[in-house]
């Protein structure tokens, strides 16, 4: 797919010298493509044949940003029996999509939403009052927690009670250090530091 997502992934790629070869069933989208000079080819990405033609056999690596779930997993599906030597980088529409892509054995993986929620969220911070350093470092926080939180219960994603209690305890986890680091700003502001521990 070469839409909001896989256009941000396409340029990148262009601007760095890498020539992506598109696949895509919008055939407005592949006229516009076209006309940039990228090498599009129109159709079904989970059809065999199209992959092939398209050059899936050589390739190192395959983008699957495909917008329906279920398409995105007969992507997979595919690509991984007829072209195991490919690498595979998928978007996830969720966080049930994440867990799929996971069982599915695709390990590079990215949220469509979360690092620009995350940069959202890091704006809020500023705005009420939070520097830019410790706004940026509580964000990155919350990104690798959250991340580690994802690949612990990745192996129980069909089991709701089981991703519902990681879920709470995770959360728990999360407010209590951000909790510690507001106290530790708090108490650098009022210029109290804890004594040192004395030895008996």
């Amino acid at each position: 797919g070469f839409g909001r997502y896989g256009q941000i992934v396409g340029r990148v790629l262009m601007a760095n010298g890498i020539q992506p070869t598109v696949l895509d069933y919008d055939s407005e989208a592949v006229e516009g493509i076209r006309r940039f000079g990228i090498t599009v080819f129109y159709g079904d990405a989970t059809r065999l044949d199209l992959l092939r033609k398209a050059g899936a056999a050589e390739a190192r690596v395959l983008v699957v940003a495909i917008d329906d779930i279920e398409q995105s997993l007969a992507l997979v599906d595919m690509a991984r029996e007829h072209f195991p030597r490919l690498t595979l980088i998928a978007r996830a529409r969720n966080v049930q999509h994440y867990y799929q892509l996971r069982d599915r054995g695709v390990t590079l993986i990215e949220r469509e939403t979360f690092d620009s929620a995350l940069m959202s969220a890091r704006g809020v911070l500023e705005t009420l009052g939070f520097e830019r350093h410790q706004a940026r470092n509580l964000a990155l926080r919350f990104r690798r927690h959250n991340l580690e939180q994802l690949d612990e219960a990745a192996p129980h994603f069909k089991d709701e009670s089981k991703l519902i209690a990681m879920s709470k305890i995770g959360r728990a986890q999360m407010e209590q250090f951000m909790a510690e680091e507001r106290q530790r700003k708090d108490s650098r502001a009022s210029g109290w530091t804890e004594p040192a521990a004395t030895k008996d």
